[in-house]
């Protein structure tokens, strides 16, 4: 397949992933309970398995307990902070709440006078403007929603799985995660018109790459079990440290995703091995991506970092991220009463 036949089914495939602007009240209580009932047995069957002393025969590679369990943690505690958006006061007019998405460098004004500014129909009138979002809630974040409910299910699976000792049904679930989880950070975060990572979408761009490194984890973990050749052919190490360069590649130039990968390979390095080829290569990866995160970070540098948007910019309308849903406003005396914000 020629470089311009992949760059046209890549945009056919995002273009029939339609990026949703708004989502009715209907929809947002489904998510919440979807995402809050997967997460939670989830982390019940993720948290049994760990536990559980891993198969005792002699592998080829296994990543050390102590990283899997640490990666664990933290990809748990950034969902915790992602599902929290979910949850605010309904406090807009009508059935829809218009969703954050994109980022324009230009201001724009909405002009109101003194009375406006003081009246209790202040947050009709700024409630009907489609500009204006009392929700911090993404469009990143609905649309990779699904993806990370289906993504819970598939792993609570493999926790009963892997403590039944059906390691077989296990890879076969971890690969249908991380095959949900690559589509999500290809596809649905690489959208038209919302290809940053801005303020809005960030920890939707965490969450999601975390993830995705921690299925390639389970993935090695699982696999150690099945494959007991300790003496690897040259295509299977060349083809690892393939699949790991493009993965690094492909997600950047946020450097979220190859670090996570850089992770996986550190615990696969410190981890138990019967096979000093695979252990040698999984040093070599790790240096190749490495090098490849330094070249991203000078071509970032280079470009003044113009994946980032809205970061190192002050907004007259604000969301107070510690209260989700309430929306406060920086009246500016001095520009005759203009409520000055920038487009999201």
């Amino acid at each position: 397949m020629s470089s311009g036949t992949w760059g046209s089914t890549l945009a056919m495939l995002r273009f029939r992933s339609k990026m949703p602007t708004t989502i009715s009240h209907r929809r947002l209580l489904i998510t919440r309970i979807a995402a809050v009932s997967t997460f939670t047995v989830y982390i019940c069957s993720q948290t049994y398995a760990l536990y559980l002393p891993g198969p005792k025969p002699p592998k080829p590679y296994s990543p050390n307990d102590k990283f899997v369990t640490a990666f664990f943690v933290l990809s748990a505690l950034a969902n915790v902070y992602w599902l929290r958006q979910l949850f605010f006061d309904w406090d807009v007019i009508g059935n829809t709440l218009p969703l954050t998405f994109g980022w324009d460098e230009e201001p724009c004004y909405l002009t109101v006078d003194d009375e406006l500014l003081t009246s209790p129909d202040l947050a009709e009138q700024l409630g009907r403007d489609a500009r204006v979002f009392t929700a911090n809630l993404s469009s990143a974040q609905v649309r990779c929603m699904p993806f990370s409910v289906a993504g819970n299910i598939f792993m609570a699976a493999w926790g009963y799985a892997w403590s039944n000792e059906y390691y077989t049904i296990s890879q076969v679930l971890l690969t249908a995660n991380l095959a949900t989880n690559l589509y999500a950070v290809f596809m649905l975060l690489h959208v038209e018109n919302d290809d940053h990572i801005t303020p809005a979408n960030h920890i939707t761009h965490f969450v999601m790459k975390t993830s995705t490194g921690l299925a390639v984890l389970y993935m090695w973990k699982n696999w150690g079990v099945i494959d007991q050749s300790t003496v690897p052919s040259v295509a299977e190490m060349i083809n690892s440290g393939v699949i790991f360069l493009l993965m690094t590649i492909g997600s950047g130039p946020d450097p979220t995703l190859g670090i996570c990968l850089l992770y996986d390979l550190a615990a696969l390095i410190s981890g138990e091995t019967t096979s000093e080829l695979w252990h040698y290569s999984f040093h070599w990866i790790s240096i190749v991506v490495s090098v490849c995160l330094l070249i991203e970070l000078r071509l970032s540098r280079s470009n003044s970092f113009s994946w980032l948007r809205g970061f190192d910019e002050s907004l007259g309308l604000w969301f107070d991220r510690e209260q989700p849903g309430q929306i406060y406003l920086d009246k500016d005396v001095e520009n005759g009463g203009r409520v000055s914000f920038l487009r999201s």
